[in-house]
């Protein structure tokens, strides 16, 4: 974050960056002549060194140009400011006609001074320049400043115009690159982000009137600009919203009452979910994708106020099979549309079993599978069939899976075997047959078709002879009586090496391992020349 420099020593006073741009004290006289003497001619002087400053700066990194166009900023605000409070930039009726020209000059001159704002936070210039975290904070004053004088005009309350249009620079803003999370590191609107956080009627007035916008813009933009504006989006949006029942005690960032409907949380919603249907039908990078489904299900869906609308657009991301943690990070907000919504979602005990592949063992995000797939598997009424297939599949797929992958797979097939009873056959089976082969078909997409009930769990002995000692023991609990109660799976769901690792050196031994060993008095029998000579059996020189 680029660190904000003061404009007002000694050196900067006297210092010019080029014949086009005035000094700082050049600056300070055209202000006084706004302010004390009501020159507003000058306006245009001081409105044309602002719009050349930042051209200038959207071609050099120039530091004293920077710190021209801050001046600049500052002091137009303070003549605006002060036009406000003598009433020159409200047009009322009972103005005679030459006054009301005057103050349609004014406005037009305001129009432009916002506009040169705008343009500097939307525009990425040649380096980060303090001037536009200036720009920021000035439209956020004035926001306060046109509620305060213009909060009974038709047009003028809350700041909406003004502030609907930071929105949209916000947005469109190229300052930032896409992070790999799917946000934004766009210096200003991180910025901007502490105070929106803080803020109800900021985040209220944010999605009152983008809507339309989002359509618009997915029909015009180019497909790199639509994934800088929804990183944008998300990274104001991806944080936990003030949104409770009780607005009227929220913090805002304006003083006075908001308007009635800013209190109706089902307004709010409304907003938001067209906001976001919208804005998920751009053409997203998997990242986005990614970053989109892991708190979609916490801090978007609540917000909204039909979740169902999300349906097609989780349906698709379930459906995508270039990226396999895509379906499984839709797997949270399918779940909450089915709990919560009743949601129908057809063959899809079928998806979730061709969600188990070799790669999903190795996922960041298995964990969360398994605590979902725990879920989904939990009803008695599921059939034998079904159930025998995710315990088989799961089984095959230890055998070629990480440590800490199988940890989770032993305890996960123990509880599905203790809720499923008739699954124990593959486990017990009292008449096995002498020729027998594995009937199992593991390449058969439908779980109900896989003939997993008539095969044996003979990969779960395998396990009993795992090169790790913490598997193989784990792995003995199917050799016995299956007394004990089920697994809570919290214990082992985020094992890694590293866990395992630090269990074996915390271990403690009652004895120490005795170590037998035969010593050889040289390296090789018979001498190191002699031809065919023998270490040890097998190994010849």
């Amino acid at each position: 974050m680029p660190k904000r420099k003061s404009s007002d020593s000694p050196k900067s006073k006297k210092a010019k960056t080029g014949p086009s741009l005035p000094s700082i004290a050049e600056i300070e006289t055209l202000e006084e002549q706004v302010i004390e003497s009501s020159q507003y001619n000058t306006l245009v002087t001081l409105l044309s060194h602002y719009g050349k400053s930042i051209e200038h700066l959207k071609l050099k990194a120039d530091k004293e140009a920077e710190i021209i166009s801050r001046k600049l900023t500052v002091s137009l605000f303070k003549c605006f400011q002060k036009l406000f409070k003598d009433g020159l930039l409200v047009n009322r009726k009972h103005f005679e006609e030459k006054k009301s020209l005057i103050i349609k000059w004014l406005v037009d001159k305001y129009d432009t001074y916002k506009t040169n704002l705008f343009d500097l936070i939307q525009s990425k210039l040649s380096f980060k320049a303090s001037v536009q975290l200036d720009a920021l904070d000035i439209v956020l004053r004035l926001v306060k400043l046109e509620l305060e004088y213009m909060g009974n005009s038709k047009d003028g309350f809350f700041g909406n115009i003004i502030y609907s249009r930071l929105i949209k620079a916000l947005l469109l803003s190229e300052n930032g690159e896409i992070l790999p999370d799917g946000t934004s590191d766009d210096f200003i609107i991180l910025e901007f982000l502490d105070t929106f956080k803080a803020n109800w009627d900021l985040q209220a007035y944010s999605v009152n009137n983008l809507s339309e916008l989002l359509v618009e813009w997915n029909n015009i933009k180019l497909k790199e600009e639509l994934r800088r504006v929804y990183s944008n989006f998300f990274t104001l949006m991806k944080n936990q919203l003030l949104f409770n029942d009780e607005l009227e005690e929220l913090p805002k960032w304006i003083s006075t009452p908001l308007p009635a409907s800013a209190y109706k949380p089902n307004h709010f919603k409304g907003n938001f979910q067209r906001c976001f249907i919208t804005i998920l039908s751009y053409p997203l990078t998997t990242s986005q994708y990614k970053a989109t489904l892991l708190v979609l299900h916490k801090r978007i869906i609540p917000y909204m106020i039909q979740p169902q609308s999300l349906m097609d657009f989780l349906t698709e991301c379930y459906e995508i099979s270039d990226d396999s943690t895509i379906p499984i990070l839709a797997l949270n907000s399918l779940y909450e549309l089915m709990k919560k919504f009743n949601l129908e979602y057809p063959d899809f005990y079928t998806k979730l079993y061709s969600l188990l592949t070799p790669e999903l063992l190795y996922s960041r995000y298995r964990s969360r599978f398994f605590r979902l797939c725990d879920l989904f598997l939990t009803s008695t009424h599921l059939s034998a069939n079904l159930v025998a297939s995710f315990i088989k599949k799961l089984a095959r797929l230890s055998l070629s899976s990480t440590a800490s992958g199988v940890v989770i797979v032993i305890p996960f097939i123990y509880n599905l075997l203790k809720r499923h009873p008739s699954c124990m056959i593959m486990v017990h089976n009292a008449n096995p047959l002498a020729d027998y082969q594995d009937p199992f078909i593991n390449s058969e997409p439908n779980p109900l078709f896989t003939k997993a009930i008539g095969s044996s769990l003979w990969e779960l002995e395998s396990l009993m002879s795992h090169y790790h000692p913490n598997i193989a023991t784990l792995a003995k609990i199917f050799g016995e009586p299956f007394r004990k109660h089920s697994y809570n799976m919290e214990d082992f769901l985020d094992w890694s090496y590293i866990t395992l690792l630090d269990s074996e050196k915390t271990r403690r031994y009652k004895s120490m391992a005795a170590l037998e060993f035969e010593e050889y008095n040289k390296l090789f029998e018979g001498g190191e020349e002699a031809e065919g000579s023998v270490y040890a059996e097998g190994w010849t020189l």
